[in-house]
C-alpha cells in the first residue's frame, strides 16, 4: 500500500474553543456554497479526533483516505485533536508506526457538519474501532461539561464519582458512554471509577481542575482486571475534547 504523507498543519485543527463552537455554522455555510461556475458545489466537511483506547496495541499510525494524518505515532491513551474530512465514506486504517503494516481498516460515513471522535479499542490482535457522535455546545457561565465512557476492556458496568459518594454516572457498561452534562466548573474533583454494583477493581484520580466553559471526556483506561502492570491497570482518563 502507497501511503501518501500529509502534513496535519495543512488540515483544520479545531482545538481552539471559539473553532469549535462556531463549526456547525461553518459547515451548513460551505455545504450550500457552489463554486465561481455555478456548477460544482464546495466540498463540504465534518471533523474527526482519533484516541488510541487499546491498553497493549503497539504504537500505531493513522491513515485516511490513503493519507498519513498524524507526525508522532499513538502511544496508548494519546489523541489527535480534532481535524476537517471530507464528507461521505471515508476509508480509514491504523498502521505500524513507520511501516505500511495494517493493523486494521475500516470506513467511516462522515456526514457534514457532524463532529465525530473515534477510539481505537479492546486487546490487541482483537482491537476493534469505536467511532461515536460529538456534541459540542457551549456550556452555560461557570459550568463545564462532561461525559464518561467504559473503554476497559472485560469491565463490568462502571459509575463515576466525583466526590464522596456522588455518583455522576452510573451503570456503564463496556464500549458504552453517556451524554454530556453540566458541572461547575473552576473546581477541583476527586474522580474515581468502580463498579457500578457490589466491588472490585477501582481506579481515582485527586484534585482533577475542571476548568469553566471547557468540555471533557472522562474514560475509563486499561484492562479491568490487570493488577501487575501499573502501565495496563484500570485507571482515570481525562481528555479534553475542546
Amino acid at each position: 500500500m502507497n501511503i501518501l504523507k500529509l502534513n496535519p498543519m495543512k488540515l483544520l485543527k479545531l482545538s481552539n474553543t471559539s473553532l469549535i463552537f462556531g463549526l456547525l455554522a461553518v459547515f451548513t455555510l460551505s455545504s450550500c456554497l457552489k463554486d465561481k461556475t455555478g456548477d460544482n458545489p464546495v466540498p463540504s466537511y465534518a471533523a474527526l479526533s482519533v484516541v488510541n483506547a487499546s491498553p497493549n496495541l503497539q504504537r500505531f499510525d493513522f491513515v485516511i483516505d490513503n493519507r498519513l494524518v498524524n507526525d508522532d505515532a499513538f502511544d496508548f491513551s494519546e489523541r489527535l485533536a480534532y481535524f476537517n474530512i471530507f464528507t461521505g465514506t471515508r476509508s480509514i486504517g491504523i498502521y505500524k508506526d513507520q511501516t505500511k503494516d495494517s493493523l486494521r481498516t475500516g470506513r467511516l460515513v462522515a456526514v457534514s457538519g457532524k463532529i465525530y471522535s473515534l477510539y481505537v479499542v479492546g486487546i490487541a490482535p482483537n482491537h476493534e474501532f469505536l467511532v461515536v457522535q460529538d456534541s459540542l455546545v457551549r456550556p452555560a457561565t461557570g459550568k463545564a461539561q462532561i461525559r464518561f465512557m467504559n473503554l476497559s476492556p472485560n469491565a463490568p458496568a462502571l459509575k463515576l464519582n466525583y466526590g464522596l459518594d456522588s455518583t455522576l454516572f452510573n451503570n456503564i457498561v463496556y464500549k458504552g458512554r453517556t451524554e454530556f452534562v453540566e458541572v461547575t466548573g473552576g473546581k477541583n474533583y476527586n474522580l474515581s471509577i468502580s463498579p457500578a454494583t457490589g466491588t472490585g477493581n477501582t481506579a481515582t484520580q485527586a484534585n482533577v481542575k475542571i476548568e469553566s466553559n471547557r468540555i471533557y471526556t472522562v474514560w475509563a483506561k486499561g484492562i479491568y482486571n490487570n493488577t501487575t502492570n501499573d502501565t495496563l491497570k484500570l485507571a482515570v482518563k481525562i481528555q479534553q475534547n475542546n
